[in-house]
């Protein structure tokens, strides 16, 4: 209780400092909160809401996928942004928000190992010594691992996605694209802004940001923060508690220094506190064998995944806490060198983040096993370049736009991923699933077994896989845009990288080893460290075709890259060693943009080779990474933005269809239920890529009354057939499902407050957002639904 009462007079300081600062800031006198007018799409311009009568106007709106200033038109790439508005407006205080509102994007924002993945492709980062699919920005700031991304979603900007290879610009680990996240800026004029926030599971937010101008606008300051908190969606019957919770909190100052007009320097710091009482996994279609010897623990035990409800008896938890420090350092040349609208940018940042994990392995009221999984990791990094314009290359053609830079990374991670036997382990080994599970023929022998009482026994038995890691990378980079004639434009761009890592195994057991008996392991230790050094060329080249006015199209060729490594939680010192992932693409895309009749609409076609694919098989304890097959991704998507005749209609919405298929795969692992050692892939699907996604949002605005304007949007989000499971196991095949959520606000006309009331999954739709096989029971799943149905509100105010 004192906990929260001091938590609840810090926040009142916060506010009371915000409220201050609102008066202090002569920015804010008679100032609205300005919202970006970005559809929750992969469109770049839609209409104010209350546009003109005489024009349906579409606003340009300014992202950073090329490490310069451009308008989403403008970009080569098939790309998504997401404004604040939008992910505030929704409820989508996690990134899985994002993929609500982003067509072909996929995101599993576990706390202790999230998964991302776009058209279909994503690494599950279970085992830390994989790097992502899919790469990540913060501020700027290139982030080396996916665990950040659920720490900085408060006080947003935008959430920029930018789909296929990105290797050019922004290195290895990023042959799905890159996600940049961008949080409000001192000199955005955000404002003061506090959000209070109440819903279903006891969810309580509180949110938080306030800017101070001084020194004549010299010198600007934001400080912002969370506060959240909810019960969690599953219900641990045996424990009496719920799984899944959040208990987040984070701050986040920043700070604009402008002294001089032509320089700028951007600062920021942040920090966040993450714990959550875990796993929210449910037993699913076990065996009557199973269950009747789980009985003797809970009465109650039970197999259904969809109802909300699981028994475990080890209290589990992920306890994270993470830093990202950044600095931006911005000299606007102007004309210098003969160039034009020079900017030379330099960034330098340290992120770092550790956490503690435990899980109830065997998900049930048995004490079998449990996992103990720490991970700590801190990188350095700094990039200089230089962007701006010439007015011809070479005296050839017109105008060339370029940007050219250098990179630099360190980084430390320190990984325990130990295995703990629990008391009940020799009583489960000599019941009849636990000679199932170990492959013994039970016959009559388990239900002789069964009548035998064992009592636990405490073994203090535990095998320890403890792994460490360094790695130094270093790129040049550049990429240009030379306008040929007043139509044809043609684009090059090149990353020449290299990289070093070394990594210490000290995998060791304590006590009888029966558990290193059950797992097939063994003990060593690294003597010295292993060291592997790789570098890559990832190219781009592309066409663009300025058809009309209304109308841009581009071809692209690119080429991206993922690092190689080491297996962080082997069993065995064989097959440490992985190698790099490589992966090519061809895309045509279109952007067209009728503004006078208030439409955008982009489309994209694209097809992806990849080879050496890094594949990860879990048996059941551990994860055996190697290099086992090749993939294609192909398919189409597209979005749009409509500001209808009507001024009360605004109409936002995208699509994708998508092939994700093995082209070669011929020894992947078997499903559970399989008495072969392989099975053959090759033509099927990669798992969590469904054929096709949907989303539609209409929006209606209703006639101000009373000063206020209420708004009803509604949010409709469909995700194809898809396995959640890398075996392909028909267990864990979902098939296509539509999730609906609904927001209605009222609005002060000034923007000065609003009231937003919203529900998601409103219709309650159960499915599986992951099922896995189980590390201890035979024939048996492990689950994991999509939250139930959530209603909350939230009122925001702005100073």
């Amino acid at each position: 209780m004192t906990g929260d009462w001091k938590r609840m007079a810090g926040w009142c300081l916060l506010m009371l400092g915000a409220a201050l600062a609102s008066g202090v800031s002569t920015a804010q006198d008679g100032e609205t909160v300005e919202t970006i007018p970005v559809p929750p799409l992969a469109s770049d311009d839609e209409a104010p809401r209350s546009p003109p009568d005489s024009n349906l106007m579409l606003e340009e709106i300014v992202v950073r996928a090329p490490k310069t200033q451009q308008t989403l038109e403008e970009v080569a790439i098939s790309s998504s942004v997401v404004d604040r508005d939008t992910l505030a407006e929704s409820g989508g205080f996690d990134p899985a928000a994002i993929e609500d509102f982003a067509p072909n994007v996929e995101l599993d924002t576990d706390p202790q190992a999230p998964v991302i993945g776009i058209r279909g492709f994503s690494t599950e980062t279970d085992n830390v010594g994989f790097e992502p699919s899919v790469g990540l920005s913060l501020d700027e700031l290139a982030i080396n691992r996916p665990e950040f991304i659920a720490d900085g979603l408060f006080d947003i900007d935008r959430v920029e996605v930018f789909r296929g290879p990105q290797g050019s610009l922004f290195g290895k680990n990023t042959i799905a694209g890159v996600i940049n996240i961008y949080s409000a800026e001192p000199d955005d004029d955000v404002g003061t802004t506090i959000a209070l926030t109440g819903g279903s599971h006891d969810e309580r937010r509180i949110e938080a940001g306030a800017d101070l101008h001084l020194f004549d606008g010299t010198l600007g300051l934001r400080l912002a923060g969370v506060d959240w908190q909810n019960d969690g969606f599953i219900y641990n019957r045996f424990l009496d508690e719920g799984e899944g919770t959040v208990d987040q909190q984070a701050l986040r100052l920043k700070a604009v220094i402008a002294p001089w007009g032509a320089w700028t320097l951007r600062l920021s710091s942040q920090v966040s506190n993450t714990d959550s009482v875990y796993p929210p996994w449910q037993l699913a279609e076990a065996p009557e064998s199973v269950l009747d010897y789980l009985r003797d623990f809970d009465p109650e035990v039970e197999d259904d995944a969809f109802d909300a409800e699981t028994s475990f008896n080890t209290p589990g938890f992920v306890d994270r806490h993470s830093e990202v420090h950044r600095a931006v350092f911005e000299y606007d040349a102007g004309d210098w060198g003969g160039l034009s609208d020079v900017v030379h940018t330099v960034v330098v940042g340290h992120a770092a983040f550790d956490f503690t994990t435990i899980i109830d392995i065997d998900v049930s009221p048995a004490d079998i096993l449990i996992t103990d999984f720490r991970n700590d990791y801190a990188q350095n990094s700094i990039e200089a370049r230089t962007a701006g314009r010439a007015d011809s290359f070479f005296g050839w053609g017109q105008t060339v736009d370029f940007v050219v830079g250098l990179y630099a990374l360190t980084s430390e991670l320190d990984s325990h991923l130990d295995t703990i036997a629990g008391e009940d382990l020799i009583g489960f080994a000599l019941s009849e699933p636990g000679l199932d599970t170990l492959g013994i023929p039970s016959g009559v022998l388990g239900p002789l077994l069964d009548l035998i009482p064992v009592p636990g026994i405490p073994l203090n038995d535990q095998f320890l896989r403890g792994y460490s890691q360094e790695t130094e990378s270093y790129a040049a980079f550049g990429q240009m845009t030379w306008r040929w004639t007043d139509r044809w434009s043609g684009i090059v761009g090149a990353r020449y990288g290299r990289e070093t890592k070394e990594a210490l195994y000290d995998v060791t057991q304590e006590g009888l080893g029966l558990i290193g008996l059950i797992l097939g392991a063994e003990t060593f230790t690294s003597e010295e460290p292993l060291k592997r050094d790789e570098d890559d060329f990832s190219p781009t080249f592309g066409l663009r075709l300025d058809v009309s006015d209304s109308t841009t199209a581009f071809l692209t060729w690119a080429r991206g890259y993922k690092g190689g490594g080491y297996n962080a939680t082997a069993n065995a010192p064989e097959n440490l060693e992985f190698e790099p992932e490589i992966a090519t693409s061809v895309e045509f895309s279109t952007k067209t943009r009728l503004r006078d009749y208030g439409l955008s609409f982009d489309f994209a076609a694209y097809t992806t080779d990849v080879e050496q694919l890094q594949v990860v098989d879990f048996d059941g304890t551990a994860y055996q990474v190697r290099n086992a097959a090749e993939a294609r991704l192909r398919g189409i998507e597209g979005s749009f933005s409509w500001q209808t005749p009507w001024r009360w209609l605004r109409m936002m919405g995208g699509f994708a269809f998508s092939e994700a298929l093995y082209r070669s795969y011929p020894d992947a692992p078997p499903p559970a239920d399989s008495d072969e050692e392989t099975q053959d892939l090759s033509g099927r699907t990669l798992a969590n890529a469904p054929e096709s996604t949907f989303t539609l949002t209409p929006e209606i605005t209703f006639p101000e009354l009373l000063g206020i304007v209420p708004r009803l949007a509604v949010d409709i989000s469909r995700r194809g057939d898809q396995y959640s499971a890398t075996d392909l196991d028909p267990y864990s095949f979902q098939e296509a499902y539509t999730l609906y959520g609904a927001r209605l606000v009222f609005a002060s006309v000034s923007d000065r407050w609003a009231l937003v009331l919203r529900g998601r999954n409103l219709t309650d739709e159960r499915v599986y957002d992951q099922v896995f096989d189980s590390a201890v029971f035979d024939q048996t799943y492990g689950a994991q639904a999509t939250p139930e149905r959530a209603l909350s509100a939230t009122l925001r105010v702005n100073f």
